[in-house]
């Protein structure tokens, strides 16, 4: 992390919009931040609360960045810096997954659970600090503004696409079903129901035919 890099990072920062990738990925830093403090700080299954609000929104940001920021990094032509912050980024998310991992598993009321906490709030810190000084600068030296502006549309794209994929297949259903809920034909009766309908509606014709022959037979006796 250089002197040079962070006021670079710093200036980058003043002017960028909030479409700039940079941008989008220090709103993601700064909710990770906080996650990651809150579970230091609590306890008990309130722990596990917060892990569960981490985890995916953590896991989606760490795997879209790979996909349209390190990915790009790794592309740049005649230049070790990019390559090496790229490279370095993926070890780190690798890391951060398997701490993720294991906080699940633990029992959330022990002091394992809180070291392991600790080291994933320390290096995440390690890293969103290095990522907004050097990985920023690296990006502002090699990318256009527009070009910029497209990488942090991808990223949105991937991390949207992961985070869907990560509901439960019970909420995906329900989210399919409302629209074509929505568009359902009325359902037909069950066949004993339209069977014993059109029963009732064959003794009822033949009750108004008797009636019918009925009357006629009277009306004739009557003209005798």
């Amino acid at each position: 992390m250089s002197i040079v890099n962070k006021v670079k990072s710093l200036g980058a920062r003043a002017v960028m919009g909030d479409t700039d990738v940079r941008a989008l990925l220090e709103k993601d830093h700064d909710e990770a931040r906080a996650l990651a403090q809150q579970m230091c700080d609590a306890s008990g299954m309130r722990r596990m609360a917060l892990l569960g609000r981490l985890k995916p929104i953590l896991t989606a940001h760490s795997r879209a960045e790979e996909r349209a920021v390190y990915a790009a990094l790794l592309q740049v032509r005649g230049a070790e810096p990019p390559h090496t912050l790229a490279q370095e980024g993926y070890v780190e998310h690798g890391l951060v997954d398997e701490l993720l991992a294991k906080l699940a598993a633990l029992d959330p009321a022990g002091d394992v659970w809180l070291a392991h906490a600790k080291v994933l709030k320390e290096l995440l810190e390690h890293h969103i600090d290095e990522e907004q000084t050097d990985t920023f600068a690296e990006l502002g030296n090699y990318f256009s503004r527009d070009e910029l502006v497209a990488m942090g549309e991808r990223f949105q794209r991937e991390k949207a696409a992961i985070l869907d994929g990560a509901q439960s297949p019970r909420q995906r259903s329900v989210a399919a079903r409302v629209p074509a809920a929505r568009k359902a034909t009325p359902r037909k009766a069950p066949a004993a129901k339209r069977a014993k309908r059109s029963d009732t509606r064959r003794a009822s014709g033949a009750k108004t035919r008797s009636r019918a022959a009925g009357g006629t037979r009277k009306s004739t006796r009557t003209r005798r």
